[in-house]
């Protein structure tokens, strides 16, 4: 089975930040004809929250495919680069489960400085 390793801060930047850079990453994935890409960290200081979360989606998406599959490894992340991941996939496992409610009122201003005056 062929593996393409692709070095993140060589093709992208030292510096993932966004979704909009994990897009152009994918369109590339997607041209190459391997089974297995590796997606190599070494020298990327930092990923965004967004742009781990759009990696973490990509890289299920192309291994639930049913035709033209492809495995995604992480490799070479240093320790904030794995933490960022861990963390989304965390809240990714275990989403909130309940949005906060707010119960706002409509109160009428004259109202107010009444109660205030009294």
């Amino acid at each position: 089975m062929k593996t393409v390793k692709i070095v993140i801060a060589k093709k992208l930047a030292p510096i993932v930040g966004s979704r909009d850079v994990v897009y152009s990453l994918k369109s590339l994935i997607e041209k190459i004809h391997a089974r297995v890409i590796d997606l190599d960290f070494q020298d990327v200081e930092f990923v965004s929250r967004s742009a781990a979360h759009e990696l973490l989606v990509l890289k299920e998406k192309l291994n639930k495919r049913l035709f033209w599959k492809k495995a995604i490894n992480f490799i070479n992340a240093n320790d904030n680069v794995a933490g960022m991941f861990r963390i989304v996939a965390a809240n990714r496992a275990f989403p909130k489960q309940k949005e906060i409610e707010l119960d706002i009122q409509k109160v009428d201003v004259n109202y107010l400085s009444k109660l205030i005056a009294s």
